[in-house]
């Protein structure tokens, strides 16, 4: 007597089209789902050699400590009376510029509040050091 071997079912092959729609409508979902507008901004001018050397306007320096402390032209300042020294500056010099000195330490957020205060004190032209 002679049996015959069972026969094998067929595998059947995974279909990759399938996974690619999906994959790209996700990546359509997500790309159109995100935001797109810009986060606030301060306008931010690098320095430059030719034009900080031929550049003529009144400007402070303006330290942030690793602390958090602030001096503006080397005198201590509170955080919370800058921006009323700022703006009683802004009436002697209306085109007054501020260059912002952080410290090393400094995070980045703690720069952002001080430019933050001196967009809402007028100033002009800020400049990063």
């Amino acid at each position: 007597m002679q049996f015959e071997p069972p026969l094998r079912p067929r595998r059947r092959l995974i279909s990759l089209t399938p996974l690619i729609d999906v994959v790209f409508i996700l990546l359509l979902f997500f790309m159109l789902a995100s935001s797109l507008t810009r986060l606030n901004a301060v306008a931010l001018d690098a320095p430059n050699t030719q034009i900080a050397s031929a550049d003529s306007q009144p400007a402070l320096l303006l330290r942030i400590q690793a602390n958090g402390g602030l001096d503006l032209n080397g005198e201590p300042v509170e955080t919370e009376a800058l921006t009323d020294r700022l703006r009683a500056r802004l009436q002697q010099a209306p085109d007054l510029g501020v260059w912002v000195q952080p410290d090393d330490a400094v995070s980045l957020q703690m720069t952002l509040q001080v430019f933050d205060q001196l967009t809402a004190a007028g100033i002009p032209v800020l400049r990063l050091r």
